[in-house]
């Protein structure tokens, strides 16, 4: 049996074990220590470990300036945290050193099971290449500036070309950028290319379904359905963007990582769909016709001709009114006018006909 002295850093992960074989162990800033600390707080020679006659160990402080701090014990949490003057070693001890933290564990503790790699890990590691994710993220680039300029009648200007293309671009960086850094500080490592590819081939994807969905709306006229189409398109890709990214940078477990690969986009991209929804109940006045600029070749279905096209046009427009029947005292209020309008009139022809008689008297 022997004992296992592991170095640790601010999120605990081990950067550096020793195994201590002979009967005693130091450690500290001097340069004839078994394990020397590159901290201004720890003392030349901090502590010692010493073999006990039973087989155990003995961890004592050599009178340091800063002390020596247990500060808990990894396997049983009612283990008090406090100065160590002499302390008889558990395994699984967790001691500070100046701001230097240490583990101190038997050999022979039981080892957690390994966790299988997942069957992306050979994806991710072709991604990897810096070659391969520039590539991703130039084409992503190109083909948002594509669609852009295929989608507009009007006279496309360079500046707003590179708008588009360099927006596209630094949108994928700084997206990558942040999940490296998360990456940096719980695994320390980045990973920023894999995360760029995984982004840029995510944008690609997308905007290549963005072109199709155009060609659909310009065969089918397919209106808010084609927006409808679009969030489901995001409600399966986004997911398994945002579930790389935290398989890549973080820790967290694969019932967690799931679920905030599911819930995050779904919760946004319900409250759109929601409202794609709640719009095609509405009545539109504009019969839904694609105002999509693609050529006649694109066309996949055979067009309509115009006359036929004209005669249906009343089927689009006209709605029929339905007029409710009126009851009795409605229909003599509304006859009162006219019957007043009607012996308004014959008053007048006669007070006309008077006056012609008097006349001709």
């Amino acid at each position: 049996m022997a004992l296992i002295i592991e170095e640790l850093n601010r999120a605990q992960r081990v950067q550096t074990r020793y195994r201590m074989e002979g009967d005693r162990f130091t450690i500290g800033r001097g340069y004839d220590n078994d394990a020397i600390i590159e901290d201004v707080h720890a003392d030349a020679h901090h502590v010692e470990i010493i073999r006990a006659e039973d087989g155990g160990y003995l961890l004592r402080d050599m009178n340091s300036v800063n002390g020596t701090q247990l500060v808990r014990n990894q396997h049983d949490h009612d283990v008090e945290a406090g100065e160590v003057r002499e302390r008889r070693i558990v395994s699984g001890d967790e001691i500070q050193l100046g701001r230097t933290h240490y583990r101190l564990v038997d050999s022979e503790a039981p080892m957690d099971e390994a966790v299988p790699l997942h069957s992306l890990e050979n994806l991710f590691s072709r991604l990897a290449s810096p070659a391969k994710a520039v590539t991703l993220l130039v084409l992503a680039g190109l083909f948002t500036l594509l669609i852009a300029y295929l989608g507009t009648a009007e006279e496309f200007r360079w500046t707003g070309a590179i708008n588009i293309f360099f927006g596209s671009i630094i949108g994928l960086l700084v997206y990558a950028g942040a999940w490296s850094l998360i990456g940096r500080v719980v695994h320390h490592e980045s990973m920023f290319f894999t995360q760029l590819a995984i982004a840029a081939l995510g944008a690609l994807i997308f905007a290549g379904w963005e072109w199709f969905s155009t060609l659909l709306d310009y065969n089918f006229a397919m209106g808010n359905l084609v927006e409808i189409i679009n969030v489901a398109i995001l409600a399966m890709l986004l997911p398994a963007m945002l579930w790389s990214a935290i398989y890549l940078a973080t820790n967290i477990t694969p019932k967690w990582r799931l679920a905030a690969a599911v819930i995050l986009p779904w919760g946004f991209l319900g409250l759109t769909l929601m409202e794609q929804i709640g719009n095609m109940a509405e009545f539109d006045g504009v019969p839904e016709i694609s105002t999509e600029i693609k050529h006649k070749n694109m066309l996949l279905r055979s067009p309509v001709p115009l006359d036929e096209f004209v005669a249906k046009t009343p089927a689009l427009f006209d709605i029929p009114i339905e007029q409710e029947e009126k009851s009795t005292d409605e229909s003599e209020t509304e006859a009162e006018p006219e019957a007043k309008a009607a012996n308004g009139d014959d008053s007048t022809q006669n007070h006309t006909a008077g006056s012609r008689e008097e006349a001709a008297a």
